[in-house]
């Protein structure tokens, strides 16, 4: 990512699956339909945003909802799994997902961009869209073959957490408790969620299928067509909570992750673990599991089914 500090900085490792090349510094690009670098910029209110560009028209619809698919969910999960220590010290939370069209696409784009909550906002934003254009500008001077660096539409995305009158208090007690990245100590995240909830009287948060629903109804906003936002200490720590129910309801052998921030970005990847079968071996990326199941967008009359039935399925199909 590049924040409005002019301070270059790249997406993590693990994520460049997602998006091959995100760790390629400042160069000359191609005008692209989807720009494969995201900007972090400062609102006045002292939250920030993540801002995407499009450069140039995409062969088809198809073709432009699949370019830009990893690079929200690389965006989202890298900001859901900042490690506790720097969440401690961050005073700018994450409110929006933007994207500034340089091109227009030869088909409507509303489609595409609707699966990830984005719909038309006013380029005549305020400071907020000043500032972010004045960093876009910088950016369209790597980019070959553009005709002009003013864009021509907005899109973005409102980020909603649950209004479950526990959520703030859960996430400021887990900011207070825990320590280390995720999987450095397995099970110590779900212990302190657990063992908080039961004590201010939400009862039934475990490690099992009706524990994880039972914090779902806590934690996942249920409002279509926004990101449903999860604070990330606590989307950490139900990550870790599935882990110790594959472990220990679903009898599985299990090794955590232990995501460290890489060396050369200084970005922490999702979590992750290992399961260990008698012939098999194979890696379940719990944090890109939870972000498409509780935070991407929802349709209206979707019917989705609960993280605690996928979790089930997982761990004993």
């Amino acid at each position: 990512m590049i924040g409005d500090d002019e301070t270059p900085g790249f997406m993590p490792g693990p994520l460049d699956d997602l998006v091959p090349g995100l760790r390629r510094k400042s160069e000359r690009w191609p005008a692209l339909p989807v720009h494969p670098r995201i900007l972090e910029a400062h609102r006045d209110d002292g939250s920030h945003s993540l801002v995407m560009s499009s450069f140039a028209p995409a062969a088809s619809l198809k073709t432009y909802h699949a370019a830009l698919k990893p690079l929200v969910e690389a965006a989202l999960l890298s900001e859901l799994s900042r490690p506790v220590e720097e969440l401690r010290e961050r005073t700018s939370p994450l409110r929006a997902l933007e994207l500034y069209a340089f091109s227009q696409q030869p088909f409507d784009p509303a489609p595409a961009l609707g699966t990830f909550g984005l719909s038309s906002a006013p380029l005549d934003g305020g400071n907020d869209v000043r500032r972010t254009l004045g960093l876009l500008r910088r950016e369209c001077q790597l980019i070959d073959g553009l005709a002009t660096d003013e864009p021509l539409a907005r899109y973005a995305a409102r980020l909603v957490p649950s209004d479950h009158a526990l959520r703030q208090r859960l996430c400021d007690a887990l900011l207070e408790r825990v320590q280390g990245p995720f999987g450095a100590e397995p099970g110590a995240l779900a212990r302190e969620l657990c063992g908080w909830l039961q004590a201010q009287g939400f009862a039934g948060v475990a490690p099992t299928r009706a524990g994880i629903e039972r914090l779902e109804s806590l934690v996942v906003h249920q409002l279509p067509f926004v990101v449903r936002w999860i604070d990330p200490i606590v989307f950490q720590a139900l990550c870790d909570l599935i882990a110790v129910a594959a472990m220990t309801t679903w009898h599985q052998e299990i090794e955590w992750g232990v995501c460290e921030a890489d060396p050369e970005t200084l970005v922490t990847p999702p979590p992750v673990i290992r399961v260990n079968k008698e012939r098999d071996t194979f890696h379940v990326p719990l944090g890109e599991h939870v972000l498409r199941w509780c935070v991407m967008p929802t349709q209206v009359g979707e019917v989705i089914p609960s993280l605690g039935s996928w979790a089930e399925h997982e761990f004993t199909g």
